[in-house]
Parts: C-alpha cells; structure tokens; sequence
C-alpha cells in the first residue's frame, strides 16, 4: 500500500493496509468459495457490511463482520460525511459485483468479454481504492470536477489498467482456483483461440489503454488554481495505483503459484 500512497502518514497508510487486507480476504474467500451457499451468503452480508459503514453495529461475532466494524469506527470520525457516503456506494457496487460473480459460479458461467468488463470495473475494489486517495492526500475535489467526462473518463481508465494487468499477472492463480472471471479467460472462448493467444490480446488491449489514459491527461480542463493543484495531485496519485500496484504483482507471491509464473 505505501507503493500506492506514498505520500499517506503511518496512520493513514495502517487503516488503508488493514482496509485491502480485509477486502483482499473478502475476495479470496468468495472467489475460491465452495459452499453451495455462496451467492446467498453474499446477499446476506451485503446490507450488513453497508449498515457498518454508516454507523451500524455488527450484529454478531463473526470474525469479518467485527473485523469490518472495527475498520469503520476508526475512519469514520476522520472524514466528511459525503466523502464516505460515497466510498460506501462505491463498495456496494464492489458487493454487487461479487454477487454477480457468485451467481455465474453457481449457474456455470464463463460471461461474454462486454459483460465481463462492465462488472469488472467494480469488481475489483479499485474505485474505492482510487477515493481514498482524496482522504490521503487531504483533497477537496467538488462533486462537478470529479463528474467531469474527461476526470471520469481518466479514472475509469486507471481502474482498467489495474484491473486487466491483474488478470495477466493472477491468470495461473484464477485457472488453478477454476474461477473463469478473468479478463484472458473470457477472450480465449469468445473468441475460440489458445490461452496465449488470447494472453497476446490482452496485453494489447492494456497498452493501448494506456495510451488512452496518457492522452486523457492532456485533456484535462482547468477550473481554477486550488481546484487544479488538487486535480493533478489526484491524477498523480493514479499512476502512483497502476505503477505500485504492477511493481507488486510482480514480486508478490500471492501469484506465484508454479515457477512458470516468474518466467
């Protein structure tokens, strides 16, 4: 995490690696679930999870719940309201996406690549990732700067690049857990090629995304000098996410499952 927010105070930079231990935990446990259960169980906890991050209290003793209350009850006298209002949608769309993932599980379902891609944007948990970077760096981005097409547009491409270079990088991980929600999985049956074939596009489809992204910041429109320096401190805290996060990727164990992975 401190690859991603450089610039986060120690306090700061505990509760974020706390924070994406706990969405990390949340991720592997439903993504390699094999409870008949599964889809329901989410459904379950949704509202749970939610009503924690606007007050609530954790209803019973179960380790992820008490886990996510304690997260909540030290962010939340650190923050605005709205700021947290919005992080909470933007995990409700990550709860969301996570169901949606579980039904596909459940009914056997590789998903088409426009579907595949719409969801991923949430499914990662990188929107919320991206929001705490105002919360870090002490930003005060009003609400039309942050709907503007271009911002939008730039924050959007940021999740892409994080998330398909993760479904490179987890690939061999995904395959030997049977999870099809994978970027490469799904362009290797849409499109009925091999699996490095399919490798091959997506690399593609990364970098000039990234050529996108690189041309989307030379778009971006000025509104004033304190909203600007703002603006660009938040944009430079997004190539802070796709570069930490590709710099741990590769060094991480967590997708080094056989030694092929490092070739």
């Amino acid at each position: 995490m401190a690859r991603c927010y450089p610039n986060a105070s120690l306090a700061d930079l505990q509760w974020i690696s706390d924070w994406v231990s706990w969405i990390f935990l949340f991720d592997d446990q439903n993504d390699e679930a094999k409870q008949q259960r599964e889809t329901e169980r989410l459904i379950e906890y949704r509202p749970l999870l939610l009503d924690i991050m606007r007050g609530g209290a954790a209803q019973d003793d179960n380790q992820m719940l008490q886990a996510w209350y304690d997260l909540w009850t030290r962010m939340r006298s650190k923050v605005n309201p709205d700021w947290l209002e919005r992080l909470t949608q933007q995990h409700d769309d990550y709860f969301l996406a996570c169901i949606w993932e579980a039904s596909n599980r459940k009914a056997g379902i590789v998903p088409d690549t426009k579907s595949y891609l719409l969801q991923r944007l949430d499914s990662g948990a990188v929107y919320p990732c991206l929001t705490i970077i105002e919360f870090v760096r002490k930003l005060n981005l009003p609400e039309n700067v942050l709907c503007h097409p271009v911002v939008r547009d730039l924050s959007r491409s940021a999740n892409n690049l994080i998330c398909w270079s993760n479904d490179i990088v987890s690939l061999e991980k995904e395959v030997k857990n049977g999870d099809v929600h994978n970027l490469v999985i799904t362009l290797c049956k849409e499109h009925q090629i091999s699996l490095q074939q399919a490798i091959n596009k997506a690399v593609v489809m990364h970098d000039t995304e990234m050529e996108r992204f690189e041309a989307l910041i030379d778009q971006v429109p000025q509104f004033s000098k304190e909203i600007d320096i703002d603006l660009q401190t938040y944009i430079e805290g997004l190539k802070f996410w796709i570069q930490g996060n590709l710099d741990w990727s590769y060094e991480s164990q967590r997708y080094r499952t056989t030694p092929s992975v490092r070739k």
